[in-house]
């Protein structure tokens, strides 16, 4: 029995040795330098120059079949409205609350994105840039979809297994503005309820902006998460990921 818990305890320290070993050495990652904040018709000046504003450094491979990149890429809030369509509410929601649960994740300040995957609601906004940021798919199994979310967001970390629940705080979003978006969605609404909505929902996302992000949202590691894959009848192995720790 003793040599048994012996060999149990060397392979558990082998292993943890191993996954020790294979993540790359983020302080020697050389980050992107080019960050583009310009303000455009599309990405506005009180997002550009807004104080909460995040910025992401990810790490991808360098091909279809590659190694790890020795540099990183940022991503703005700019980029992210270039993949998603606009800048809304939804997606600077999305991206603080993201930001924090990363910096619990990656506290040395660089998103694997070989390693990460992602669960939220059924939002296209916070779906959408959920996987921009953590490169989760639902075609590989790591991206989930709850629709029984709110607004909130899970990261999960498949090397150390670590999660992180991220959810935006009780009253924090305007109960005017649910009433307005549920008017409209159920189609009962005037031209001008769109044009409102819209203005509530840039000054909800000016106010997310320009806020210290732990007022608005909690953070808590989730210990005893399991990743389990949605559904998926297609779904498929990774590919350019399979060789990023060769030599």
């Amino acid at each position: 029995m003793v040599k048994k818990a012996l060999l149990f305890i060397v392979v558990v320290v082998l292993a943890c040795w191993f996954v020790l070993l294979a993540q790359p050495k983020f302080k020697q990652i050389e980050r992107d330098k080019e960050i583009d904040l310009k303000p455009t018709w599309y990405f506005f000046d009180w997002a550009a120059n807004a104080p909460y504003a995040p910025v992401f450094h990810v790490l991808d491979t360098e091909s279809s079949l590659g190694r790890y990149a020795k540099r990183t890429k940022a991503i703005t809030l700019k980029d992210l409205v270039k993949f998603h369509g606009h800048l809304c509410d939804g997606l600077v929601t999305a991206a603080v609350a993201l930001n924090l649960g990363f910096k619990v994740l990656y506290p040395e300040g660089v998103i694997d994105r070989t390693d990460t995957g992602c669960v939220t609601n059924n939002s296209p906004c916070f779906g959408d840039v959920a996987a921009y940021l953590t490169g989760g798919r639902i075609r590989f199994g790591t991206q989930k979809i709850n629709p029984q979310m709110g607004n909130e967001f899970i990261l999960y970390r498949f090397s150390t297994k670590e999660a992180v629940h991220i959810a935006m705080k009780p009253g924090v979003f305007p109960d005017e503005l649910i009433q307005l978006e549920r008017q409209i969605r159920s189609g009962n609404f005037a031209p001008s309820d769109i044009d409102r909505c819209q203005k509530m929902q840039w000054d909800f996302a000016r106010k997310v902006l320009n806020t210290p992000p732990e007022q608005l949202f909690t953070v808590e590691k989730v210990p005893d998460f399991v990743w389990e894959p949605d559904e998926y009848p297609n779904r498929g192995i990774r590919g350019d990921i399979l060789l990023k720790n060769a030599p």
